[in-house]
């Protein structure tokens, strides 16, 4: 049938937001009216379409939903079927719904799986997509993540998760779904990680005009070693370029396509392009950056170490890690309340200490949807220090060098809240926040003396602990593969 208009469905539709009618395009205010109270109405559309959307596409859930219940019938399934009857009755309406979406059987099939869990445990996942409040890549995310938990772990998971999920952009959801499941998983992540690095792999994916994206599954450590290496390598190249510029032209490459050429030139024949041999770069240390709860490196605890620029890794891994750093940065925290060194009023600069907490607390800048990461970006005072704000936690974030700049010649306005989150206030007065990349979380209770954490129970009777104080290791370089742009399978979830 055909669609109805906005209005009726509006109407009409159950649970389905609210926006404003309009035919050809957004509602235009009167003509006379001030610009900024036009801006507001267009962003208000946008923002309305995009929860009707969102809504639409909790719909199409349950209609496939729907509608796989109907082909089972259809094909004369029972409740006595044998398992190869109800397996091919699945072939036939995935084929049957690839078909009707003109879409591959692998995205449909995926599709289909998705709706019979979110019709089934994940339902409070599907009821928020539903009010708007998460997109498609929130709960492909949630999906994804919760795919291998027990079922008590995995609705605990669920309800802290879509807690705040309306304020956290798609990647902030995920890393902290990722942080959650890690907490509440109830098999060690040692030996999980032992039994994923059995899948270590190298895939290469075609991409347009004569490229491909090359990838390696590997185990995180070795990974974000490799990448700093090749950071290491360019900026050494740099030098080398520029001091040679007088004898002959100057390298006009990037440091990205740098790191390409370096890697390329290493893995196909062992000779970097200047003709250095490989094996002379081993003198080129990787510098990696690990979060360790003090206990977890002791071997007290095995709570989860966290890997700058990957995330949580296990404490066995990380240990092994701390043991073979040439040298251990302290991070000056208050052991109770987990609050970071402060300078105050006594020095403008940010010493080392302060910059090693931010660096690991923020992750990347903090300007919304921003993924520049925090290594290539300033260190800003919110209040500036000349109007009497402080070096300190609580008065400091990173901004990339163009957020930076727009916070300072343009209406956006920023403020610090507590537990390192950042509320910012947009031209058109809309308040926004993001949260920090690692908000040192506190080591449950359990956790400390050994003891499986709970599952399936959330204690809301009060405020939670302060964190405890961690850690850090020699602070790292670069660990990125671009330095904004993210390859497209970074985030994609497997078909189901």
């Amino acid at each position: 049938m055909t669609p109805p208009p906005i209005a009726a469905l509006e109407r009409s539709a159950v649970g389905a937001p609210t926006a404003a009618p309009f035919a050809d395009g957004p509602a235009d205010g009167p003509a006379d009216a001030p610009a900024g109270d036009q801006l507001g109405d267009a962003l208000a559309d946008i923002a309305a379409l995009e929860r009707m959307i969102r809504w639409a596409q909790a719909q199409q859930y349950r209609a496939v939903e729907a509608a796989r219940r109907f082909h089972a019938e259809v094909e004369g399934l029972t409740g006595s079927s044998r398992s190869a009857e109800r397996e091919m009755a699945t072939r036939s309406f995935v084929a049957e719904l690839a078909t009707v979406l003109v879409a591959p059987e692998a995205t449909a099939g995926r599709l289909a799986a998705d709706a019979g869990r979110l019709t089934g445990p994940r339902s409070a996942t599907l009821a928020a997509l539903t009010a708007g409040s998460v997109s498609v890549p929130h709960v492909r995310s949630m999906l994804e993540l919760t795919s291998d938990l027990p079922a008590g772990s995995a609705d605990e998971l669920e309800q802290r998760a879509l807690d705040d999920a309306g304020h956290r952009t798609s990647s902030a959801f995920r890393q902290r779904v990722r942080r959650l499941r890690e907490r509440l998983h109830p098999e060690a992540l040692a030996t999980r990680r032992r039994r994923a690095a059995d899948e270590r792999r190298i895939q290469v994916d075609p991409a347009p005009d004569g490229m491909a994206w090359l990838s390696l599954f590997m185990e995180a450590e070795r990974a974000v070693a490799i990448v700093d290496r090749l950071d290491s390598l360019a900026a050494a190249s740099v030098a080398r370029s520029a001091g040679s510029r007088a004898v002959g032209p100057s390298d006009v490459r990037t440091p990205a396509q740098r790191c390409v050429d370096l890697a390329a030139d290493l893995l196909m024949s062992g000779i970097l392009d200047e003709g250095d041999v490989a094996p002379a770069t081993r003198r080129i240390a990787p510098r990696v950056t690990v979060t360790v709860p003090v206990l977890s490196l002791l071997g007290v605890t095995d709570e989860p170490a966290e890997l700058d620029g990957y995330g949580p890794i296990d404490a066995e891994t990380a240990r092994i890690i701390a043991a073979h750093a040439p040298s251990v940065r302290r991070l000056l925290v208050d052991p109770e309340t987990g609050a970071a060194l402060s300078y105050g009023r006594t020095s403008y600069r940010v010493g080392a200490d302060l910059a090693g907490y931010l660096r690991v607390r923020d992750g990347r800048c903090r300007f919304p949807g921003c993924t520049r990461r925090a290594v290539r970006s300033d260190i800003d005072h919110t209040t500036a220090w000349a109007h009497g704000g402080g070096t300190d936690a609580d008065n400091l974030a990173h901004l990339c060098r163009t957020h930076h700049r727009l916070k300072h010649e343009s209406g956006w306005r920023m403020a610090n809240e507590p537990g390192g989150v950042i509320r910012w206030t947009s031209p058109a007065g809309h308040v926004l926040r993001t949260y920090p990349e690692v908000p040192f979380d506190p080591v449950p209770r359990s956790s400390r003396v050994c003891a499986p954490p709970p599952t399936g129970v959330i204690d809301r009777s009060g405020p939670e602990a302060p964190p405890s104080p961690e850690p850090v290791l020699p602070t790292a370089g670069p660990v990125e593969i671009g330095d904004d742009v993210e390859p497209p399978w970074l985030h994609a979830a497997p078909a189901a």
